[in-house]
């Protein structure tokens, strides 16, 4: 197993360090997120908690309660203002 210094060595099958590796999964996630926000969606995400929270294209975030069977979702609070949100500083990509 490797050790977290090691992530800058390590070496994967597609040829990529688990570092590039990490910074790509990255870039990716940061760009759906900035296309959903174009199209006007709110993009869900977890905390380490399990609690699902909404990030909305003006920066905000709201944590909410998911019904799966219905695939509906009622608001319980907001926990970031416009602009403030986690993935805020993609609005400004």
């Amino acid at each position: 197993m490797c050790t977290y210094k090691d992530i800058d060595i390590v070496e994967l099958p597609n040829g990529q360090t688990v570092s590039e590796s990490n910074q790509a999964a990255s870039r990716e996630i940061e760009r759906i997120y900035v296309d959903s926000w174009r199209r006007g969606v709110s993009v869900p995400f977890f905390d380490n908690d399990g609690h699902i929270y909404l990030a909305n294209p003006d920066g905000s975030e709201d944590r909410v309660a998911l019904d799966r069977s219905s695939r509906t979702y009622r608001i319980l609070s907001r926990t970031a203002a416009p602009g403030e949100g986690r993935y805020s500083y993609l609005i400004a990509k």
